[in-house]
């Protein structure tokens, strides 16, 4: 179902992470697609993209996108919004109709920024199409972040995108942001000190632990069990001003709320897990990715050499356990 998560960290950078959490096997490729780019969407638009990217994605009878930061510094992901996402169900004249699984693209190949990317979205009309891999039109929502550290969720009411400010930083599923803002109300005693000693009656009782703080701190895989961590965990983050440290710390962060093989199944009782985990620094314009059968991390950075390609560039994803032999 996926989680994801930006800041902009101590050392100035602005970092996109997000796991891509599901049952049907998605690859995960690193690809770059070139500026000035010509596709063709799957409900009706044709045409050249203006800015090219670099993300992680999928062949779903052709190439999809999950994720990316472009040149300019916008990054994406995708998360599914299930019970909450309305799609248009016919095209519209003088609008781009696209599909909405093909957000990325555009978001990504057209918007320089969070403020082209609102007013471009009044002439984007998206289209319910369905995926035949996975058999539905996947209900989605989409946590973007630009290199200032601003924050949106863009979901769909019948086709029109409607945008709403994210500044804690936090996007996983349904229910809606607002629901999920509200719980969060529920959690803001948490702490990382210490709690002291409390006195019943005439006995004192001192905390378990250092821990005790976190007492409460949701555990499970839930949309809104993970919304919590995360941002709990994002807030009370110790940085240094050592921007290698920043993809140190994202993929921790990942981990933390990254589902293993299984802790979590669908109703047919096959495996949902966490497929593989990405970050992304918008101020570099570089992804790193590492996914589930692998400890590597592997990094793709947005070149001149890339950008100017005619067509997508598409690398395979790596497996395997590297370690550090001491003997």
């Amino acid at each position: 179902m996926c989680t994801g998560f930006s800041y902009l960290s101590k050392s100035s950078q602005v970092i996109l992470g997000r796991t891509m959490d599901f049952v049907y096997q998605l690859k995960g490729n690193p690809a770059v697609q070139p500026r000035n780019f010509y596709w063709e969407s799957r409900v009706a638009y044709k045409g050249k993209t203006k800015y090219g990217f670099v993300g992680s994605g999928s062949d779903m009878e052709g190439f999809l996108f999950a994720d990316g930061v472009n040149e300019h510094g916008l990054g994406a992901s995708i998360q599914y919004f299930r019970g909450y996402a309305t799609y248009a169900a016919d095209l519209r004249e003088g609008y781009m109709n696209i599909a909405q699984s093909e957000v990325i693209t555009w978001v990504l190949g057209y918007n320089k920024n969070i403020e082209d990317l609102i007013e471009n979205a009044k002439a984007v009309n998206v289209v319910a199409h369905t995926l035949n891999d996975i058999a539905e039109v996947p209900p989605l929502h989409y946590h973007i972040t630009d290199d200032s550290g601003r924050t949106i969720e863009l979901t769909f009411k019948d086709g029109s995108m409607i945008v709403n400010e994210n500044p804690v930083g936090v996007l996983t599923n349904n229910p809606d942001l607002n629901w999920h803002y509200e719980n969060l109300r529920n959690y803001i005693n948490i702490t990382p000190q210490r709690p002291q000693a409390s006195k019943i009656m005439n006995a004192t009782f001192p905390t378990l632990g250092n821990e005790g703080g976190t007492y409460g701190l949701p555990g499970g895989y839930t949309s809104a069990e993970r919304f919590v961590r995360m941002a709990y965990l994002k807030n009370n983050l110790e940085e240094t001003s050592n921007a290698e440290e920043d993809i140190l710390n994202a993929f921790k962060l990942l981990e933390i709320i990254s589902i293993p093989k299984g802790a979590v199944r669908d109703e047919e009782a096959a495996l949902h897990y966490t497929l593989y985990q990405t970050v992304l620094n918008l101020t570099t314009r570089t992804m790193y990715i590492k996914w589930y059968d692998s400890n590597q991390v592997t990094e793709l950075q947005l070149t001149e050499t890339l950008l100017n390609k005619k067509d997508l560039t598409i690398f395979e994803p790596v497996s395997g356990l590297i370690t550090n032999s001491l003997n």
